[in-house]
């Protein structure tokens, strides 16, 4: 029996709608997103994975655009359908998890958010070993414990997720500047100042190179650096 299959007019919308995620526009993203997560109900079924990856993405959509209550909501309902079809153990499910509980901390759930960021975390190193998805998951976890006052564990979490990503991935990489922003700070406030500003200046650079001059991100970076100055 064929599987079902989307309309070519609905992967061309999701074609477009993730081409503006990747730019970051995502209020312009979100509409277009909704619908195609309504088509994919409707043709494939809510617990197919392409559905259930889409419900995730527009929670993580949400998310970036600060509705953390909706956002929640969404990665919720992903995780309960990832973990009826898949498991609790599979990579979509741990995937979804590390989302969730990302959004729990953002959102002030800090005792649920952390628990779920450290449940991932150890599942994540079972099921994948040394793995780009569980350095994610140990980078999200050192920033939080970092923020909360547990700054022995969250600055050594940190390290070790920048130095992976920079093995594996480069200086340049999305996921190794990220984590940087995050390294910088937690270095920062360790004391250790002139390491930090020394590392801002680099990432700035690459911010520089990779996302252009004018870009918000280059732009925040720099006047962050500028307040490192003083």
């Amino acid at each position: 029996m064929t599987e079902p299959e989307l309309p070519p007019e609905v992967v061309e919308l999701g074609d477009r709608v993730f081409a503006l995620l990747d730019e970051g526009r995502h209020e312009e993203a979100e509409p277009g997103l909704r619908e195609v997560l309504r088509s994919a109900e409707r043709v494939l079924g809510p617990d197919a994975p392409v559905t259930i990856a889409l419900l995730d993405d527009l929670g993580g959509t949400l998310y970036q655009m600060r509705r953390l209550p909706e956002a929640e909501a969404m990665h919720r309902e992903a995780l309960a359908r990832y973990h009826r079809s898949a498991g609790v153990d599979h990579p979509a499910s741990l995937h979804c998890a590390h989302n969730l509980g990302t959004a729990l901390v953002m959102r002030g759930e800090r005792e649920e958010g952390l628990a779920l960021l450290e449940d991932t975390l150890e599942r994540r190193r079972r099921v994948l070993g040394e793995h780009n998805d569980t350095a994610t998951t140990v980078g999200t976890l050192g920033a939080v414990l970092f923020s909360l006052g547990e700054h022995a564990r969250g600055l050594a979490l940190l390290e070790g997720a920048h130095s992976w990503f920079l093995a594996d991935l480069g200086r340049q990489h999305p996921q190794t500047m990220d984590v940087c922003g995050n390294l910088v700070a937690a270095v920062y406030e360790s004391g250790n100042r002139a390491r930090a500003r020394g590392m801002l200046t680099q990432l700035l650079s690459d911010y520089a190179q990779v996302l252009g001059e004018r870009h918000p991100t280059t732009v925040a970076t720099r006047a962050r650096l500028a307040r490192m100055r003083f």
